[in-house]
């Protein structure tokens, strides 16, 4: 860590350092979350249609992919881009402050990802079995 006495460089090269690691991991991050919802199916036209299938209203508006769609397209985007520049942050944030147990800062955040994910889906569970409905329309 820079601030503690037993660096060896001088602090103006650690500090470039570490911007262009944060530089690259932000926009890195950003760029492949885009790429990551693209090809997942999880952007505004995919998440509309799935909306609309599911026969979920939203209310005041249309029963319509078109307006459903438009709407997402206000969010998707950039709530796309900030999380994939979050992960980013967080990953140089544990390379910086050194993981427990001399983990890699990728190897904490893939364990991170895999444990909410496992939980969001032991969550959906009972939602499955108490509506069919729904098990249908979130594949």
């Amino acid at each position: 860590m820079w601030w503690l006495e037993g660096t060896t460089q001088p602090v103006w090269q650690t500090m470039t350092r570490v911007g262009i690691d944060l530089f690259i991991m932000l926009v890195g991050g950003a760029i492949f979350a885009v790429f990551w919802v693209e090809t997942t199916d999880m952007g505004p036209e995919a998440t509309a249609k799935q909306i609309h299938n599911s026969e979920i209203q939203i209310p005041g508006l249309r029963q319509n992919v078109g307006v459903i769609e438009k709407i997402l397209e206000r969010y998707i985007p950039q709530v796309t881009v900030i999380g994939g520049a979050l992960v980013g942050l967080l990953t140089v944030m544990a390379n910086m402050l050194g993981t427990i147990g001399g983990v890699s800062s990728t190897g904490l955040v893939l364990t991170v990802s895999i444990t909410y994910k496992s939980s969001e889906e032991l969550a959906e569970e009972p939602l499955m079995e108490m509506h069919p409905m729904m098990s249908q329309t979130s594949g």
